[in-house]
């Protein structure tokens, strides 16, 4: 009976133990990208983002957190002078599920009370989904269905990829139990089509006999901005760069619960922490 109760404690002050190094919380702020559409960031292309996470403290300098989601990315040509004859414009909603590993410079991890500011780097893996939008004559088309670089339909590119977050910022304890954060964090990805512009403009003619008028417009839209409602480019003309993948990124600011232990705060201010 005494070992029972014994292994139950020990089970239960552990499980206590991991529920301590959690935190869970909301984030908002806003994102943007950087791509064929915005060679350098525009801040007029900046959307609302939001999301959820969970924070799990490995140590006092290292934590793991996974996190869902949501922001918006746009970009067009009529934010760039040398750039507003290609007249090409893009939105997308994206979703993202990341995992990342944060390092905080000072301890600030599990069972910590004696740091309450920290800063941190991130790295990690995250998929996301999106899917670019452009509006034509008040509608709004999804242009992977259009195929706007001529690809056939095993060549069109997947709405699901994979990116690598990285980045950094700050974490402040407002108390014992609530954390406030801000953070920005980039992208990386293995896609070019995030705008939806990557390689050459296809043969126009070619393509509204295969894919339609509306696939053709959409492709080289330069014609709704000449005198003469023609088309500028000719098929392989450089339609954007597919040297370089495309980036987006988040800036966020949060508030976090963390499940730590009911100890006396100004005890463990300074110079302490919990065993």
């Amino acid at each position: 009976m005494i070992l029972t109760l014994l292994l139950a404690g020990g089970q239960t002050h552990a499980q206590q133990n991991r529920m301590a190094r959690g935190e869970v919380g909301l984030m908002l702020g806003g994102s943007n990208y950087h791509g064929d559409l915005a060679y350098n960031i525009v801040w007029d292309e900046t959307h609302p983002a939001a999301g959820f996470f969970a924070r799990y403290n490995l140590s006092r300098y290292w934590s793991w957190k996974s996190a869902l989601s949501y922001g918006k990315i746009s970009g067009s040509d009529e934010n760039f002078s040398e750039y507003k004859l290609r007249n090409l414009s893009f939105q997308s909603h994206l979703w993202e599920i990341s995992s990342v590993l944060e390092f905080s410079y000072l301890p600030f991890g599990s069972n910590v009370l004696n740091e309450d500011f920290t800063t941190y780097l991130f790295l990690g893996v995250a998929a996301f989904r999106f899917n670019p939008t452009a509006e034509y004559n008040g509608t709004r088309y999804d242009l992977r269905d259009l195929r706007t670089e001529g690809q056939s339909s095993g060549q069109s590119y997947g709405i699901v990829q994979i990116s690598m977050p990285f980045g950094g910022g700050f974490k402040y304890s407002m108390s014992e139990n609530w954390v406030f954060g801000w953070e920005i964090g980039w992208r990386k990805t293995w896609t070019d089509y995030l705008d939806d512009v990557s390689t050459t403009y296809p043969d126009l003619i070619e393509q509204r006999e295969k894919y339609g008028n509306l696939s053709a417009n959409m492709s080289d839209r330069s014609f709704e901005l000449t005198e003469n409602s023609l088309p500028l480019a000719n098929k392989g003309d450089q339609r954007g760069d597919p040297n370089f993948n495309d980036y987006y990124f988040f800036s966020t600011v949060s508030l976090a619960y963390r499940f730590t232990p009911i100890v006396c705060w100004p005890r463990y201010r300074r110079g302490y922490s919990l065993k």
